[in-house]
């Protein structure tokens, strides 16, 4: 009989989901997508810890849960630095650990960037939506009863193959092939402009408005969740009203309704939105948009289509390098001494 292991919450963090890599096909049916806002942070965790396919992992917000640890697993840590420690030892990011019975997992307010992912081996146990396990909380539905993790929480963890990895102490750094020296998020959480592709609405603005788009900065507003990041900043102006037939909506299009502030919609965006929409920022600058605090200012660069798609190749054949470290870290799992 495979032993079930389970992690019990002592403190669920400010806002702590579960996260897999999204609810894809069925937004025609009006299902939100969901998922993570960082999806290189997270899927960098699920090839830290093994996982061959996209399992439910945590993405923490701001202040990671303290966790304990009902039985044996693998975890690691990625995307923001909240000084994650395990038993109160402080441990690196990016580096597979092993865990056993009574140990406890904690951190404190994030230094640099706003969500880090905690990943199990494995990976978290709970009813699949429409394929999914990721948490939408505004509808209620995946993840831990759809929705943010809350104090006395208990979730299960599936099981994992033991006999494929390698433990190492914590002192060992042969073994270190992917570690957050070699990938330190801190120094990409940066002030670099958001390159943006205009789509076919641009037209719906005025010269002006384009101009006041590209030239500005904008501010994060406390108006930032999942759903989407409300800006703040000067007003872009249309030709003639903001409202459009409803068509779908991509995570990182921007969004400018009548009042002429841009909204980006982020990971749990509605499926469709009814705003005049100038852009879209492109992917491979969205993981670094998905950290940045409240408050911050961002300003925005016009690339062309086929610019993005070069951009896109090179970060595509930069990201596969990434991954394939991180498999490889995965067969050597670190214990603390």
């Amino acid at each position: 009989m495979v032993e079930k292991i389970s992690v019990q919450f002592i403190q669920p963090g400010l806002f702590t989901t579960i996260q897999d890599a999204g609810r894809i096909g069925y937004q025609q049916y009006g299902m939100p997508v969901a998922g993570p806002m960082d999806i290189e942070s997270y899927l960098l965790g699920q090839a830290l810890v093994g996982n061959r396919d996209n399992r439910g992992a945590l993405e923490c917000t701001v202040l990671p849960p303290t966790i304990e640890v009902l039985g044996e697993c693998i975890v690691a840590f990625t995307g923001a630095n909240m000084k994650p420690t395990i038993n109160g030892i402080e441990v690196s990011r990016y580096i597979p650990y092993m865990c056993h019975a009574g140990d406890v997992l904690s951190g404190s307010i994030s230094e640099c960037g706003m969500r880090m992912y905690i990943s199990f081996a494995g990976g978290i146990d709970v009813p699949l939506i429409n394929g999914s396990v990721a948490t939408h909380t505004k509808a209620c539905i995946g993840g831990h009863e759809g929705r943010a993790i809350r104090k006395g929480d208990q979730l299960t963890l599936h099981s994992f193959i033991r006999e494929a990895i390698t433990l190492s102490d914590s002192s060992d750094t042969s073994c270190r092939l992917f570690n957050s020296a070699l990938y330190n998020r801190g120094g990409r959480y940066c002030h670099e402009p958001f390159r943006v592709v205009l789509g076919e609405q641009a037209k719906r603005f005025t010269k002006n408005g384009i101009k006041t788009f590209m030239n500005h900065q904008y501010t994060l507003t406390d108006q930032c969740d999942r759903m989407g990041f409300r800006l703040e900043g000067p007003q872009i102006e249309h030709i003639d009203g903001a409202d459009i037939i409803s068509d779908g909506a991509i995570f990182g299009s921007i969004q400018v309704p009548s009042n002429g502030t841009p909204i980006i919609l982020m990971a749990d965006r509605q499926t469709t939105g009814g705003y005049t929409k100038i852009g879209a920022i492109i992917s491979p600058d969205l993981p670094r948009l998905s950290q940045l605090p409240m408050g911050d200012t961002i300003q925005f660069e016009l690339v062309s289509i086929e610019v993005a798609q070069k951009i896109y190749r090179s970060y595509m054949a930069k990201w596969g390098a990434l991954h394939y470290l991180a498999r490889r870290q995965s067969r050597y799992v670190f214990r603390l001494s």
